[in-house]
């Protein structure tokens, strides 16, 4: 008797189903990496247009006075809306933020540059919707803006 040559239907299946399995992920991680990859551009992007007023007020010489909205997550300058974050993206105080001189109201901190390229100091922090937390701080004789990363929350 002969025994035929190929490859059983279970034995198929069997590799179809493991193909679909690393499949699913491998599509996971790269959502995951997208994810990432997201919120690491809206914490640069809340770095670069701190660094954009600071150098608005230095080439155009007079002050620039913003507001960081901590309830509505925006960056304001004269009301006009410079950066708005998304939904599940959150400015919170740090804990150096706040004294009565940076803080306009509970929910708002002034943020002002001034045109020497000196500023106001003020801290706060962002939290992704994963939980990064990212610190940034304005050094006030200095005029550096820094930013680090704090912790993820659980």
């Amino acid at each position: 008797m002969k025994k035929a040559a190929g490859f059983t239907l279970i034995e198929l299946l069997l590799v179809l189903v493991l193909i679909g399995i690393g499949t699913s992920l491998a599509i996971v991680a790269v959502d995951r990496l997208a994810g990432r990859t997201e919120e690491r551009r809206w914490l640069d992007r809340t770095e670069q247009e701190l660094r954009r007023l600071r150098n608005k007020a230095v080439l155009g010489g007079v002050p620039v006075e913003a507001a960081l909205d901590f309830g509505h997550g925006t960056i304001a300058v004269r009301e006009k809306s410079v950066l708005e974050l998304p939904n599940h993206y959150r400015f919170r105080p740090a804990a150096e933020s706040a004294s009565a001189e940076t803080s306009l109201s509970s929910d708002r901190l002034a943020l002002i540059f001034y045109p020497d390229g000196t500023l106001q100091e003020a801290s706060f922090t962002m939290v992704t919707p994963t939980g990064l937390r990212q610190e940034y701080h304005l050094e006030k004789v200095s005029g550096r803006i820094t930013s680090f990363h704090v912790s993820a929350t659980p």
